[in-house]
């Protein structure tokens, strides 16, 4: 089901924080959001992810508008990773990831075994079986990240709208993450990210929304939104558009900026 932002607008402690946002996410893309900082991102994925009451607009998944959606329901529609990484518990991994199935089960309700079989299967496709025994405060930052993935994964959402996934990650993983991000896509789940990195942006999206002071810059496919007028417009900085031996075309900062 593709997932839609009309003309949303939110006020946060008396500011406005997203003003007449739309935007049109369709399954088996990843959409990235990108704007400096402050320009709503945030606001915006847990806005998309029914997280955020809105002052103005709809969100809608399908034909259903996301408000009006019980929680529970919600949970199994759309994944939400927040940006903070955080377990507040110290409970083992496989505990952890556990938590993911509780909106598909009854209240009070055990494990069955279709839930065993989704928690397994999260674990092998973020690489964290082998950690499925450790506690979570013996993870690291990247390991810790993989796993929260995890806990999204186990729960099948149709959507995962992730907010900075890449931030806690070495290289390699950051690398890790996003071939995962792009196979989960290939399955037919559609996938919304916030980054900071214009380059990981390029090298990973299929569509872009740009946000600045909480409007919409441009959104669109990345071959026409993700260019050098519209970074230009977001970020104040010059780039150059280079292209990588993969055939990626990504930015480059010329050093040059217009603030």
């Amino acid at each position: 089901m593709d997932l839609i932002a009309q003309n949303l607008a939110v006020e946060l402690g008396g500011r406005t924080v997203l003003r007449d946002v739309s935007a049109h996410l369709r399954p088996g893309r990843i959409t990235a959001i990108l704007g400096p900082n402050g320009s709503g991102k945030t606001t915006l994925i847990r806005s998309l992810a029914g997280l955020i009451e809105i002052d103005g607009g709809q969100v809608k998944l399908g034909e259903r508008i996301i408000a009006r959606v019980p929680d529970r329901e919600r949970a199994k529609l759309i994944g939400y990773l927040p940006q903070d990484g955080v377990a507040h518990w110290n409970i083992g991994v496989r505990e952890l990831v556990a938590l993911g199935r509780l909106p598909h089960r009854a209240p009070f309700a055990g494990p069955s075994p279709e839930d065993a079989a989704e928690i397994s299967a999260a674990l092998a496709a973020t690489d964290t079986m082998h950690l499925a025994g450790r506690r979570v405060q013996e993870l690291s930052g990247g390991e810790r990240a993989r796993v929260l993935l995890a806990r999204v994964l186990a729960g099948t959402p149709g959507w995962l709208l992730a907010d900075e996934p890449l931030a806690s990650l070495d290289p390699a993983h950051q690398f890790g993450m996003l071939d995962q991000l792009r196979g989960l896509a290939a399955t037919g789940m559609g996938v919304a990210i916030v980054l900071h990195d214009l380059v990981q942006a390029a090298r990973i999206a299929d569509d872009v929304l740009i946000l600045k002071d909480g409007e919409v810059v441009v959104f669109g496919q990345k071959k026409h939104a993700l260019n050098p007028g519209t970074i230009r417009t977001a970020f104040q900085v010059e780039v150059s558009m280079i292209d990588l031996w993969d055939g990626t075309t990504v930015p480059v900062t010329t050093g040059r900026t217009l603030v």
